[in-house]
């Protein structure tokens, strides 16, 4: 059945056109369905429909009764009432919404979207048609993809065949669980006319002691066991007669950190009468409940307060109700605790990125990490009611800015097309995280819930994703591994950097417990003698289960970070391929035109890269600039040409900040012809000497080969900048290391720290 009595007054939609009918049963009814007393109007309506002659008459009475149906979640008995109204040609649009709303439920989607669509051509203008729509979508969506939640039933142990919802956890260990319900048992023998069931009282149960396991599944989930012998509505902890009265139904119950306080909501049925749902308190002294009394917020006395939520520290207390001027039914407030007045101040709206059109309640504030999870039909999201997460808003001021962020539905299997709501959860054990496990009620119905009544309790938890990475370290030359490599995993949170060597076989990794979910990450790969590999592609967001593995069982070695049976496993694998500093390296970019030494402007672009290298990543690194020449032109005019060529690059990253006793420039000529180890630019592998180049046939191909043989390239001769120069002690005024070109014969030429030749070319 719906749960929305808990969120009193709904009001719900009525046909514009007023009928002026006699009966006294219809009217009796009407008055029922108005209270939102479905289960006493749908017998009523049962016995109008029969004695109606009137057609228009028993089209109403058959839409109403299809509603009774609907709000008490009879989806197949709303179906066939709400089909047969439209066979009988009855005007209200609001028909096929309801038909589509019990479609939905039934996950019949197809036939959900053709009367949704049929409700928005009748009635274009109302809204509901498109948020109904758009709830449609996720939903198929959402029960597509999954989440990281699992659900089962909690078990004939908490449920049973009347309703029970409504759970909270007390206790550091999680021991007891109290919760609403209507079951055998309770003080009173009244029926609730919105339920059909006996008034609900404040139920308490304790966990049980027994420390054997139960044979778990990796991929389904056992609730805790939860002893019998020790559920309660009386005199155990002094609940009857001091929190649960026969005359009053109560239940949603929520303590303060001490556990000494209890709030809870109390509606009084008197001699007919419904005095209002109001909040509730009672001390525990003694091993028992004792003073209970009504807490007294600013508002009228008409409303309805409900679903009480009380912060650790007492001072805010969270509720639902329909107050004049809010968002739409019933919303969310909060009223702060004034301790020299002792008294509740004015309750303040929490505004739209909580409360919508329709209806909140439920609300549930955590101690651990200030957020709120609460209730809501006006969202988009599966249908009847959804539970929705808030987190606190860090910047909340208390004036000028909203005190959770916008409402994020939990999706499937939390929330279904049927009412869930009132989440508890247990308290984290050691380093475990907060809000991972827990129970809610719901009144989903189906065989896989093996529900037991209307409205059950579930359990749940939150599956977590580890992560693992491994990897290899090869050298890019050969592909042989490098041992010793040193491999950083730099993280975003506050938990350092990790380290980790590679073996012989160029392998690393690193194990679950360096990894947490919703990060980035970067892997830094150091060796000497090698440049260093930096990849910023790790990352544990976004992660989908669909691409995770089931862990099959559990890892002693690494329990204290949470990785166990049955939650998830995302490895990751990477390859990084390292460049020796021992060969040259080319900067492709270092171009010139034909005959000169002048800098491109995308010549700059590289170097400007190597600058900040040399600058921040290899302060102590000296570094070889050579230029290449191809094999045309006269050998003295190769010499001098690739000298200036080089001279160039090293002036310009003089400009950059770099030290120009690092930089060494060197004229290569054309005495170092490119050797190709494939196929490129149309050539096979092999030596761009004259010999290969001039059995070339085409011109286009010559022309490749001379332009891949003029190119500039860095070379590092020491990562030991002071030792380097200790090793090339300064000559006369020249400082710093040896100035050279190198000749057509290999031979080398010095050159003054001008770049004037010292000896003429032989």
């Amino acid at each position: 059945m719906k749960i929305r009595h808990y969120i009193l007054p709904v009001f719900i939609f009525l046909s514009s056109i007023v009928y002026s009918q006699n009966s006294g049963d219809f009217i009796k009814a009407n008055k029922a369905f108005d209270r939102a007393e479905y289960s006493k109007a749908e017998v009523i309506f049962k016995r109008a429909y029969q004695r109606s002659n009137d057609r228009s008459e028993k089209n109403e009475i058959g839409f109403k009764l299809a509603q009774c149906y609907f709000f008490l979640g009879d989806y197949k008995k709303a179906e066939n009432n709400l089909r047969r109204t439209i066979k009988m040609r009855y005007s209200n649009p609001m028909v096929h919404y309801y038909l589509a709303e019990c479609y939905k439920a039934m996950e019949r989607f197809e036939k959900a979207q053709d009367e949704y669509e049929n409700f928005i051509n009748l009635d274009p203008d109302n809204p509901k048609g498109a948020l109904a729509l758009e709830s449609l979508e996720l939903t198929k969506q959402w029960i597509r993809d999954g989440s990281k939640y699992r659900v089962v039933n909690a078990g004939s142990d908490l449920n049973s065949k009347a309703d029970d919802f409504a759970p909270f956890l007390k206790g550091k260990k999680n021991e007891d669980l109290y919760f609403t319900s209507s079951r055998e048992g309770v003080l009173g023998k009244n029926t609730n006319h919105i339920t059909g069931q006996y008034f609900s009282d404040i139920f308490i149960i304790t966990k049980s002691k027994d420390k054997r396991s139960r044979k778990r599944s990796s991929k389904t989930i056992t609730p805790p066991e939860w002893d019998k012998q020790t559920l309660s509505n009386q005199d155990t902890l002094g609940l009857d007669e001091v929190v649960n009265l026969k005359n009053s139904e109560e239940g949603v119950v929520s303590f303060n950190k001490r556990g000494n306080k209890m709030f809870f909501t109390r509606a009084i049925f008197q001699k007919n009468k419904y005095q209002g749902r109001r909040i509730y308190s009672a001390t525990f002294r003694g091993k028992k409940f004792r003073d209970v009394s009504m807490e007294v917020i600013p508002i009228d006395t008409l409303v309805d307060v409900h679903g009480p939520s009380v912060s650790p520290d007492e001072k805010s207390l969270f509720f639902s109700a329909e107050i004049p001027g809010g968002m739409g039914g019933t919303d969310i407030y909060v009223s702060h605790y004034d301790r020299r007045s002792k008294s509740w101040g004015k309750p303040e709206n929490l505004g739209p990125n909580i409360n919508s059109v329709g209806n909140e309640g439920f609300p549930v504030f955590s101690g651990y990490t200030k957020n709120l999870y609460f209730s809501s039909d006006g969202r988009p999201g599966m249908g009847g009611l959804d539970i929705y997460k808030a987190e606190y808003n860090s910047t909340y001021d208390g004036k000028s800015s909203h005190m959770f962020n916008e409402a994020e539905n939990l999706q499937y299997p939390v929330n279904t097309c049927y009412d869930d709501f009132g989440i508890t959860f247990e308290n984290p054990q050691g380093d475990s995280e907060p809000e991972l496990k827990g129970y809610f009620s719901s009144n989903r119905i189906g065989n896989k819930w093996k529900s037991k009544g209307k409205m059950d309790i579930y359990y749940f938890d939150k599956q977590q994703i580890f992560f693992n990475l491994s990897g290899r370290v090869t050298d890019v030359a050969d592909g042989s591994p490098i041992k010793g490599a040193q491999v950083e995993l730099v993280g975003t949170s506050s938990s350092g950097s990790k380290i980790a060597h590679t073996d012989g076989f160029g392998d690393f990794s690193f194990d679950e417990c360096n990894f947490e979910e919703d990060q980035n990450y970067r892997i830094i790969v150091n060796k000497d003698w090698f440049f260093q590999q930096v990849d910023t592609t790790v990352s544990t967001q976004n992660i989908s289960n669909r691409d995770c593995q089931y862990i099959e069982e559990d890892d002693p070695t690494k329990k204290g970070c949470g990785y166990q049976q049955g939650h998830l496993l995302y490895p990751m694998y990477r390859e990084f391929e390292m460049r020796t500093m021992r060969r040259p390296l080319v900067l492709k970019s270092v171009l010139f035109d034909l005959g000169k030494s002048d800098l491109r402007e995308a010549s700059k672009e590289e170097l400007d890269s190597l600058a900040s290298l040399l600058n921040n990543d290899w302060p102590n690194v000296v570094v070889e600039l050579r230029s290449h020449t191809d094999l045309r032109g006269s050998d003295t005019l190769n010499v001098r040409l690739s000298f200036d060529r080089a001279k160039s690059c090293v002036d310009y990253l003089v400009e950059k900040g770099v030290d120009p006793d690092r930089l060494v420039p060197t004229g290569m000529a054309s005495t170092e012809p490119v050797v190709l180890e494939d196929i490129e630019g149309g050539l096979d592998p092999g030596t761009l000497d004259k010999d290969y180049i001039f059995k070339l046939r085409s011109k286009k191909q010559k022309e490749y080969a001379h332009q891949r043989n003029r190119r500039t390239d860095f070379k590092v001769l020491s990562d030991n900048f002071e030792q380097w120069l200790k090793d090339n002690p300064t000559k006369g005024k020249e400082k710093g290391p040896q100035r050279a070109m190198i000749n057509e014969k290999g031979n080398v030429i010095p050159l003054d720290a001008k770049g004037n030749f010292i000896q003429q070319i032989n």
